[in-house]
C-alpha cells in the first residue's frame, strides 16, 4: 500500500510523475556530467582526512584549509566527524561518480543512494534486515 503524501498523491504516483519528464531528466543528467563535481569533492574528503590523520583538530583543518570546507560545508563537516560512515560516504560518491560517467541516471542513483541511508539508519533502529540495492544480485540461499 502507497503512503500518502499531502491529501491525495501516493509516493508511488509523485515519483511516476518526477519521471514523467525525460527532457527535464536528462538536462539533469548532463548538468551533472559537465560539472564533475565528484573530483573535487573525492579531494577534498581525501585532503581532510589526511589531515585528520595527522592528528590535527578540526578547528585546525577549518582554520589550513578554508577552501575545502568551502567546496561542500555539510560534506566538511560530516567527514571530520569521527562518527561518519566512510563506507556510507564512499558508495555516496560513486552513486555521483556512476553518472558522471554515464553509467546511470540521476533518478537511478538517487534511489541507491536512498536505499543506503535507509539500509544504513532506518531498518537497523526499526530491527529490519537490509533491502537489497536496485539492480544487485539476489542475496544467496541459506543453506
Amino acid at each position: 500500500m502507497d503512503a500518502k503524501i499531502g491529501s491525495s498523491e501516493t509516493l508511488k504516483e509523485k515519483l511516476a510523475k518526477q519521471q514523467a519528464n525525460p527532457e527535464e531528466q536528462a538536462k539533469m543528467d548532463a548538468d551533472i556530467r559537465a560539472a564533475k563535481k565528484s573530483v573535487r569533492v573525492r579531494a577534498m574528503v581525501e585532503t581532510v582526512k589526511a589531515e585528520l590523520a595527522k592528528g590535527k583538530s578540526k578547528a585546525e583543518i577549518e582554520s589550513a584549509l578554508p577552501e575545502e570546507k568551502a567546496v561542500c560545508p555539510p560534506l566538511f563537516e560530516m567527514v571530520c566527524d569521527p562518527r561518519h560512515s566512510p563506507a556510507t560516504l564512499y558508495a555516496m560518491l560513486a552513486q555521483l561518480e556512476s553518472v558522471e560517467q554515464g553509467r546511470r541516471t540521476t533518478h537511478d542513483a538517487s534511489v541507491a543512494v536512498g536505499t543506503i541511508l535507509v539500509n544504513s539508519f532506518v531498518r537497523p533502529k526499526l530491527g529490519m534486515e537490509p533491502v537489497p540495492l536496485p539492480d544487485s544480485a539476489p542475496p544467496p540461499a541459506h543453506q
